[in-house]
């Protein structure tokens, strides 16, 4: 959708993402390494565990559709050449600390005066102003000030972490759709701007169920329930286990639940497990005056029935049956699924680096215009020097290999 646009990424760990999906929106994306190659690249897992920077699953998964070439940017005449490649884009995309950029004077300041159309996308720990301006900070450093850490984990246990990466995808995303809003801007205004992302802030931004629930209306912080929901003073099963994993169903009062409940209470039955389920009053099944006692035992019945069978054999009964019952599924359960196959969602990838093909997921969304997805592979340590340098600065053979031998590229 957006094949006229170049982007030159400088992110590391913290940016890739924004990278990528921009990448896969269209845009010519140029992932700018220092002479020999990203540290990310050092990053694990690799493929069939042997540590080697152009095999690592790391790289692929965060630099795909990307092009690449190598630049030592704290060079002058490296600067001077990605001032070249500045003239010519719509997007510079950097995770270096604040001032960092300025310091070899390729700040927003410098390059707009190059092209006043630019667009440069910052993602940084803490964003560009502020006391914590200069704080550095991991992934789990932002999920953990961020406040989403206190919302996960056991009960009475302690704060985890989500998934690694949480906070870097989050961050990227926001990048990308301020990235995108600035370009739509500069669609009538004709300006380019400077888009400040702070990740810990984007993780801030996600507590939308704690600060307006909870926080505004009880002056609570939301409990860590683990794989339950806490209901004032009840805890109840969310993630309930079966015969091969888990699967997601929840006890619901009064009219919400009434139906759900009733069903389940009817398949129990069908099981021959118990009748006495049947004769709850399901529509008036009320949270302020059960007991805990009351939601142990009807959740014991159905741990029983799941016992019986596999998340996909409950899932299926379960739509059969009108009952929300969903499968936690895993990487196994999403590559065979039929509904991602026949969406096309999954896309296999060659790289000739490696004797394998490897499956991506492979679009963003459908569209009945200009597909977005993965286009290719992460590229290679300067895979593309020759056809940028070369091909589109003019530089020749000579100057080619002078610049290697300076370590400028």
């Amino acid at each position: 959708m957006l094949t006229d646009l170049r982007a030159l990424d400088l992110t590391n760990e913290i940016g890739l993402f924004c990278g990528k999906l921009l990448a896969q929106f269209g845009v010519d994306v140029i992932k700018i390494e220092r002479p020999g190659g990203d540290p990310v690249r050092n990053f694990g897992p690799f493929y069939h565990d042997i540590p080697d920077p152009e095999k690592s699953l790391y790289w692929f998964a965060y630099n795909d559709s990307k092009k690449g070439i190598t630049l030592n940017i704290e060079s002058p005449e490296g600067q001077d050449i990605f001032k070249k490649l500045v003239k010519s884009a719509d997007f510079v995309l950097e995770s270096f600390p604040v001032g960092y950029m300025d310091k070899l004077g390729l700040g927003y300041k410098e390059l707009s005066a190059i092209n006043p159309r630019l667009i440069m996308t910052s993602i940084t720990p803490f964003g560009q102003t502020g006391p914590y301006k200069d704080y550095k900070a991991t992934d789990i450093i932002a999920m953990a000030m961020g406040g989403i850490m206190l919302q996960t984990g056991e009960p009475e246990g302690s704060p985890c972490r989500l998934n690694p990466d949480h906070a870097y995808c989050l961050a990227s995303s926001n990048a990308t759709l301020a990235t995108m809003t600035a370009y739509h801007y500069r669609e009538w205004s004709g300006e380019g701007q400077h888009v400040d992302v702070s990740l810990t802030e984007s993780i801030i931004r996600e507590n939308y169920h704690e600060v307006p629930i909870f926080w505004e209306s009880v002056h609570n912080n939301v409990n860590r329930t683990g794989g339950y929901m806490y209901r004032g003073r009840f805890f109840t099963r969310t993630i309930i286990p079966c015969k091969d994993g888990h699967v997601v169903w929840t006890i619901f009062g009064g009219k919400v639940g009434a139906n759900d409940n009733r069903q389940l209470a009817n398949w129990i039955a069908d099981e021959g497990i118990t009748d006495e389920l049947k004769d709850i009053d399901w529509d008036n099944f009320n949270f302020d005056v059960v007991t805990q006692e009351d939601i142990d035992r009807v959740e014991s019945r159905v741990l029983t029935l799941t016992s019986r069978y596999t998340k996909r054999e409950l899932e299926d009964e379960a739509l059969r049956r009108g009952i929300r019952i969903s499968a936690v599924n895993n990487m196994k359960d999403l590559y065979e699924s039929e509904q991602l196959k026949l969406r096309q969602s999954l896309k296999a990838v060659e790289h000739p680096e490696i004797p394998d093909v490897i499956t991506y997921l492979g679009q963003l969304f459908l569209s009945n215009g200009p597909r977005a997805g993965i286009k290719h592979r992460a590229p290679l340590i300067g895979e593309h020097n020759k056809q940028i340098y070369q091909d589109e600065l003019g530089f020749d053979s000579n100057k080619m290999d002078n610049l290697k031998g300076e370590g400028i590229i």
